[in-house]
């Protein structure tokens, strides 16, 4: 990934804490003749000095015959984004050229199955995570075990161990606070208040 200054971050817990608010990803892998990818959530977890991601996917996608065969994987997450115009930049006399604002990690790793009871405690994290926030939360513990058993045969867990982060995230960190209040301001109008947030917390103006 192209990855320049002042965008790249190196910063481990910036993109700890990033996955773990943007954890719907693209995993990518590859054949000779073209890469494949899926749409996945995945869970971060340290185990000792490692980065490991967790997941699954179905046992009918293609995919698992592609990973069994080159395990090497490439993961993406996707945060804020949005166009910002001239006149975002500069309403007055548009003298900066517009770009695309943008948070994206890249994690690439080795990829390996899981066995069974892996995969239960990888759906029980998943789930966990997702469910804690709703009115009211299911327990997989508690759904019928039979029923749950069934269906966790339709799918197959994975862990990749992150062999190296790419962090880019391009939020107007080169402008002055001036042009940022400009752009936050054109965002407003826009009612892109993802990106607004993400401008405002990662600059802190």
């Amino acid at each position: 990934m192209y990855n320049p200054h002042p965008f790249k971050i190196e910063d481990h817990p910036t993109i700890e804490k990033f996955i773990a608010a943007n954890g719907f990803a693209t995993l990518v892998s590859s054949t000779a003749e073209f890469p494949y990818a899926s749409h996945i959530p995945l869970i971060l977890e340290k185990k000792e000095a490692k980065h490991i991601l967790i997941g699954h996917i179905s046992r009918a996608n293609h995919q698992v015959k592609i990973l069994e065969k080159s395990p090497k994987v490439l993961a993406v997450f996707y945060g804020a984004q949005g166009y910002i115009s001239s006149y975002a930049k500069d309403p007055e006399n548009l003298s900066i050229l517009p770009t695309w604002d943008y948070q994206i990690v890249q994690a690439r790793g080795d990829l390996k199955f899981m066995n069974e009871e892996e995969l239960r405690e990888a759906l029980y994290k998943l789930v966990g995570k997702y469910e804690r926030d709703q009115p009211k939360s299911i327990n997989l513990a508690d759904y019928p075990s039979d029923v749950f058993r069934k269906k966790m045969k339709g799918i197959i867990g994975f862990e990749i161990e992150v062999t190296q982060f790419y962090a880019c995230f391009r939020l107007n960190q080169n402008r002055t606070i001036e042009e940022r209040g400009n752009i936050k301001h054109r965002l407003k109008v826009q009612g892109n208040e993802d990106l607004i947030k993400a401008i405002r917390d990662f600059n802190k103006d």
